[in-house]
């Protein structure tokens, strides 16, 4: 089967378009250049940009046992083995045979569609199971569109292999037997049960054995720089690293579940990518016979803080000497002295004069305290996991626990909005509008961004020469009502609802002055969104929606629909009920028809804690389950921030066209990226 890269539709091989999307199934664009190109092209033959799919092999061979980590190409000597090695031998066991072997075949696979790039580097290392020899580098997919067997597998066994997943006494031990029963090799294993923590683990693309070896293909992360290289050239702030370090501390746990721990002890792993998001290349096994300890991890980051160029790591570089000598011996005791840590941190920051931040504006009421991750408590009966507090905000989930509620502020915004008239409509009733402010701060300490942005859809209704003018209208009242009723912080509530009753009565007496009735009156829905630093403001009117798109939690629906389906919900009837009433869908307000009084938006104030999306949309984006069924292949990706919020939304809007045409669609996509806050260092 062809996977449709737009739409993630299952074709068959035949297909030369995707039958649900009409995406090219036999050409793309090049990312440089725009000139059409085969899919199976490993370079663009306008501008010779590499445009190929690779992914990172990791080979295990069958051969003698190596008793430490031999490191046979002199590239990888980034990697470092749990102890000190001697000088590296060079390597001549029965296992090279297999490994010429291997080198001298252009493909991995029979079917001839991986294919090995040249330079790959070969090392040994210690396994678990009887595969010492391992070979690591980039392969070339051959046909990036088929699906590959593993996610075909797992898609197909998905319930059984879930079905103890909610169960009370599900194990690791579970799931693996699981696992191995549909024949899944157990190099593949590690990284099937340590899923839930992408990024920081990498996703598994393939995985395959054969009599003398085990595959596995893994996302390439071998252009995210290493962390090491980042530290000793980069200048950044305390707080950052010790951002990382907490990240790290929450693998531990995790890792050594799967006897993985020795991955966080080789430098050449720790890898950041260009939004300084950490992750592992790939995951490595822990010796058979020495267990890593916490003084292992304590003695890997004393080796990156000693080769940094960062300054004012003194309270940083103490704790990790008393993880080395054993002071530390528990995650969670870890866990409550990097809190305290930054607990400090924090408190200087808001006991530092305006004279001691050298221009530096720091705003108190923008710095949070900083929570302990749940991770680090559920091994440790002594400390009660019950009382400790969760942040809620109205409209959003609460922080996941896992990860520790450092203070963030802004790193960058970015933005884009179109709209379609539709497939089967005569006019475009949408509208919608964008303003922003962005100014930044740019220095040795690194950039600090300020910004506020406001952001409006609007559906029209009431007919080509209503709509049209009603959410003009709206959108046009509203940037000239915040233009002067915004200028400072952003504005509460009773100030935001006022600028939307004003929209409502600059339609409203349209409609009185043209004496129109009934559907023939004009009226529009709102989703509108102010945005300051990393705090929201969402209000709507109506069943356009706003929903929110990250890593953690995926595609949440931050609105409530002003429908009569909805509001039958509210007041206790069964959905499936309360939609079976003809009349389900009619909106119960709008802007425009009715007076004042019976409009009543909705606002609600929002805390950003990690890198989103924002969206704004009308019906015609959302209708059918569309987001729902799309969002991971249309909406996640373009959280990078390599990623072209312009291309990537006309890309959606396109396939929005072929499910969705019977409307008009817009859409606005606000990406708003997180940095640790670090006015001042440790």
């Amino acid at each position: 089967m062809l996977v449709c890269p737009q739409c993630q539709y299952d074709n068959p091989n035949s297909s030369q378009s995707c039958t649900r999307c009409g995406t090219s199934l036999s050409y793309k664009d090049c990312g440089e250049c725009g000139t059409m190109i085969s899919f199976e092209a490993e370079k663009c033959p306008h501008c010779g940009a590499f445009t190929a799919t690779v992914w990172w092999a990791v080979i295990a061979l069958e051969g003698e046992a190596a008793t430490k980590p031999v490191f046979v190409d002199g590239s990888l000597a980034g990697h470092q083995p749990l102890k000190e090695s001697p000088t590296p031998e060079p390597l001549f066991d029965s296992s090279q045979q297999s490994a010429t072997a291997i080198l001298e075949q252009p493909y991995l696979d029979p079917g001839q569609r991986y294919r090995l790039m040249a330079d790959v580097q070969t090392r040994v290392c210690p396994q678990k199971i009887p595969k010492p020899l391992c070979l690591e580098g980039l392969v070339v997919d051959c046909q990036p569109l088929q699906k590959s067997v593993l996610k075909a597998l797992l898609e197909e066994q998905g319930e059984w292999l879930n079905q103890d997943d909610h169960a009370a006494n599900a194990t690791l031990a579970m799931k693996n037997l699981l696992w191995h029963q549909l024949g899944i090799s157990q190099l593949a294993l590690p990284y099937l049960s340590l899923g839930k923590f992408y990024p920081l683990i990498p996703e598994i693309h393939e995985v395959w054995s054969d009599e003398s070896q085990d595959i596995i293909l893994l996302e390439n992360r071998s252009n995210w720089q290493p962390l090491s290289l980042f530290l000793s050239t980069e200048e950044l702030p305390s707080l950052q690293i010790l951002y990382w370090f907490n990240e790290m501390a929450s693998l531990w746990t995790p890792l050594s579940e799967v006897h993985c721990c020795q991955s966080l002890l080789m430098k050449n792993n720790l890898r950041v990518d260009e939004d300084q998001t950490l992750g592992l290349m790939q995951l490595y096994d822990d010796p058979a016979d020495v267990q890593p300890t916490l003084e292992d991890l304590g003695r890997m980051w004393q080796e990156l803080l000693q080769e940094s160029q960062q300054q004012n790591l003194e309270p940083l570089l103490e704790l990790v000497k008393q993880v080395i000598a054993g002071e530390i011996d528990s995650i969670s005791q870890l866990c409550l002295e990097l809190q305290n840590l930054g607990n400090q941190q924090q408190v200087k920051d808001l006991n530092l004069s305006e004279e001691s931040l050298n221009g530096y504006d720091v705003d108190e009421q923008k710095v949070e305290a900083m929570s302990l991750p749940f991770e680090f408590y559920q091994n440790d009966e002594s400390l009660d996991t019950e009382e400790e507090d969760e942040t809620i905000i109205e409209g959003n989930m609460s922080e996941d626990l896992s990860t520790a509620d450092l203070p963030m502020q802004l790193l960058s915004l970015s933005d884009a909005g179109a709209t379609d008239i539709g497939r089967q409509r005569r006019h475009n009733e949408d509208h919608f509008g964008i303003e922003t402010e962005i100014t930044k701060q740019h220095s040795n300490r690194g950039q600090k961004v300020r910004a506020k942005g406001l952001y409006i859809v609007c559906d029209g209704m009431g007919g080509h020469a209503s709509g049209e003018v009603a959410s003009a209208l709206a959108v046009d009242t509203l940037q000239r009502y915040f233009a002067t009723h915004w200028t400072q912080e952003l504005p509460d509530a009773e100030t935001i609802e006022q600028g939307i009753l004003l929209a409502n009565e600059t339609i409203y007496q349209v409609n009185q002055d043209q004496d129109s009735y009934g559907s023939g009156r004009m009226g529009t829905t709102l989703v509108m969104v102010l945005l300051e630093g990393t705090r929201v403001v969402i209000a709507h009117v109506g069943d356009s929606r706003i929903y929110q798109i990250n890593r953690k939690w995926g595609l949440e629906q931050l609105t409530v629909d002003h429908e009569v389906g909805q509001r039958a919900i509210t007041e206790g009837i069964a959905p499936e009920i309360a939609y079976s009433r003809p009349d389900a869908y009619q909106l119960t307000q709008a802007l425009g028809p009715h007076e004042n009084q019976y409009v009543k938006p909705d606002i609600k104030y929002l805390d950003l804690h990690e890198d989103t999306l924002l969206l704004l949309c009308s019906d015609g984006l959302s209708d059918n389950q569309f987001l729902e069924t799309n969002y991971e292949t249309c909406l996640t990706p373009l959280i990078s921030s390599s990623a072209n919020l312009d291309e990537g939304l006309r890309k959606m809007m396109a396939l929005a066209n072929q499910k969705n045409g019977h409307d008009n669609i817009t859409a606005i996509i606000v990406r708003i990226k997180l940095q640790p806050y670090f006015d001042q260092p440790l």
